[in-house]
């Protein structure tokens, strides 16, 4: 659902100006989130560390595979 500009404008003019601070943040951490979303989005994955699983190591289970056009595929078993 689209919101017209004009009626979130609208909106934020009817605040009152302590709320607007409060607004101001959240928007600010929606941009920042897209950004830091976008950066791991588009990083070379041959250039990011091992993950740490501790000392536990990886949780037991299968490993699965993304197949484009079938979706994620158990190795050695069924979707």
């Amino acid at each position: 659902m689209s919101v017209p500009k004009e009626e979130l404008h609208k909106m934020v003019d009817a605040l009152p100006e302590e709320k607007t601070q409060t607004l101001k943040k959240f928007l600010e951490s929606l941009l920042k989130t897209n950004t830091e979303d976008e950066i791991w989005l588009e990083a070379d994955s041959e250039e990011l560390p091992p993950y740490e699983w501790g000392p536990e190591g990886p949780p037991k289970g299968k490993w699965i595979n993304y197949k484009p056009g079938v979706g994620l595929v158990v190795a050695g078993g069924e979707k």
